[in-house]
């Protein structure tokens, strides 16, 4: 298995280029298609004043300044796009996602991907950018989310696999695969394996770890307990600890609403993890 369609969410901040770098360099590494998605406006700062222009001249002229705005901002971040895939030699091409239009864009442009590379704030703090629970149900591609302030360049080199036996984290696993096959390690972290002890087995993480070594995965399981602690500081504490640059969680849903598609764990992860993340569902 290997990454051949590879979108990423690109934008005119510095966090937005390095974003693209990585991006490349890995649609560089697997010989894949590489989709840049900028979301127009989405990262462009709001005036308080603007809510209070009144008169048609006044309010078309505002319109038109935005509109100018966005397109210059466009094509910066186009040109800062094809700069860096034609310097990679990539097949590769831009597309625009305008804030507030039909969610079907949105889908569209990550649904043919095998991965969908996006910043963390953009999924915490920008208006425009879609929550990571739309983001996965309306695609179903695998999000890589990579932290603010993330300056390493590796990413995937040393793996942490939050695995609970749960359907979702076995296709987060699958998703996974063209990294955990790459790596140099791969640590199963199992967490109060009793809660699931039927869908464990004999020995908790025994049968995924086989698995992966079946597939070329350099494989090791850890089992701790809780003892009270919240399991999402657990995997960060591991995380932190084993100098890990990536981790790989299943989303977890909840049948009553789509609303409490992300369990406790995810959504504490998705905002605090100082590592890359990859969430899939």
């Amino acid at each position: 298995m290997t990454l051949k369609n590879i979108g990423v969410f690109v934008d005119a901040t510095s966090e937005g280029e390095k974003r693209i770098d990585y991006a490349a360099a890995l649609a560089h590494q697997c010989g894949a298609h590489l989709a840049g998605i900028h979301v127009v406006s989405a990262v462009r700062p709001e005036d308080r004043s603007d809510y209070y222009v009144i008169g048609k001249k006044a309010i078309q002229a505002l319109l038109t300044e935005r509109k100018a705005a966005d397109e210059a901002a466009t094509s910066n971040v186009r040109q800062r796009f094809e700069a860096i895939s034609a310097k990679r030699d990539l097949s590769a091409e831009f597309r625009v996602i305008r804030r507030g239009g039909p969610d079907e864009d949105l889908a569209l442009s990550s649904l043919h991907s095998d991965l969908v590379v996006i910043g963390q704030r953009e999924l915490q703090e920008l208006k425009g950018y879609a929550s990571p629970e739309k983001l996965l149900l309306a695609s179903g591609s695998p999000i890589l989310v990579i932290p603010t302030g993330w300056k390493s360049e590796s990413i995937g080199n040393k793996i942490l696999v939050g695995w609970n036996a749960s359907r979702e984290a076995r296709r987060a696993v699958a998703d996974a695969l063209p990294f955990l096959v790459a790596a140099s390690s791969v640590t199963l972290l199992v967490v109060d394996s009793e809660e699931r002890a039927g869908r464990h087995g004999e020995e908790p993480g025994a049968d995924i770890a086989l698995y992966l070594a079946r597939h070329g995965a350099r494989v090791e399981v850890e089992q701790v307990l809780s003892q009270g602690a919240r399991v999402a500081d657990i995997i960060l504490t591991f995380a932190k600890d084993h100098g890990m640059d990536l981790i790989v969680i299943g989303a977890y849903s909840h049948p009553r609403s789509v609303e409490m598609l992300f369990g406790g764990v995810t959504r504490t992860l998705l905002k605090l993890a100082p590592v890359p993340l990859l969430v899939s569902r």
